[in-house]
């Protein structure tokens, strides 16, 4: 639970607004500063020069990593949204999707997938919330209200004292939640299944595989074994909290991996552990 919350409401498209983000984090001097981004806009944000769209988000970036500042990835993942728009919207609203309608709300002409995403990633839509909400209240609900359900329970989550920094559309939904978090609805979110690399160490008499499943512990592991090849997968419960806590730092529902072994092993002789997030398979060999 942080011990406070300062909120600062951008336009996206707006330098004075990057400006007023740096002057916040300065300002505030908080523990960490949470930004309106999934994994996947923050590359794009770090890897592209024009910062027309997404200037804000840059600035606020930048400001923290130069202050030695956690930084907070708090928005859904954006195939999550894309997905579940669609999802809401009926045949009718989706015929009148694929015309001038939407073109008008999001600013962009005939409609794509592709077309969508970048209007969510520049959120363009927070300009247009009526006009979007008289056409399919299910889609406003998907695009604006579970944003801020999710990120106001993602803020819920960090500690210490935090600048977060959103669009202003997300500004008063996400402060009611705050002062209300009883109020906050589940939401749909970023769970996914996650490969991992495994190490394989062969002795003379055994083969030590290892892998890395953060938040798990022995009992969420099943590990089995056709001929050579080993499959272990962690899944269940997760002690570590369902958010992009900092950047690079992600909560999977399950952690997966195959391995080819290096030699025929005695099934009956297997042994598996978890501890501290690792897992250790110990296999005899025949």
């Amino acid at each position: 639970m942080p011990d406070e919350v300062v909120i600062v409401g951008t336009a996206h498209v707006s330098e004075r607004s990057a400006a007023e983000v740096r002057d916040a984090v300065r300002d505030e001097d908080p523990d960490v500063v949470a930004v309106e981004l999934d994994p996947r806009r923050y590359e794009r944000i770090r890897q592209q020069d024009d910062t027309t769209y997404g200037g804000d988000m840059s600035a606020a970036v930048e400001e923290a990593e130069a202050r030695g500042i956690h930084v907070a990835l708090i928005d859904r993942e954006l195939s999550v949204t894309l997905r579940r728009f669609w999802d809401e919207l009926s045949v009718f609203e989706r015929l009148k999707t694929a015309g001038a309608v939407v073109a008008a709300f999001l600013g962009i002409g005939g409609v794509s997938v592709e077309e969508i995403d970048r209007a969510i990633q520049e959120d363009r839509v927070e300009g247009y919330v009526d006009e979007l909400r008289e056409f399919s209240p299910g889609g406003a609900r998907v695009i604006i209200d579970e944003r801020d359900a999710y990120m106001a329970s993602r803020l819920l989550e960090l500690d210490g004292k935090v600048v977060a920094v959103v669009g202003a559309g997300h500004e008063d939904g996400i402060r009611d939640y705050l002062r209300n978090p009883d109020d906050i609805p589940e939401v749909p979110g970023d769970g996914y299944k996650t490969t991992a690399e495994a190490d394989v160490y062969e002795s003379a008499d055994d083969i030590l595989v290892v892998v890395d499943a953060p938040g798990f512990t022995k009992d969420d592991v099943s590990v089995s074994l056709t001929g050579r090849r080993l499959e272990v997968e962690a899944s269940g419960r997760n002690d570590l909290p369902q958010t992009y806590r900092f950047v690079g730092e992600r909560r999977p529902d399950s952690v997966e991996t195959s391995v080819k072994l290096p030699a025929r092993v005695d099934p009956d002789d297997t042994e598996a552990t978890c501890e501290d997030g690792v897992v250790r398979v110990r296999l005899g060999k025949v």
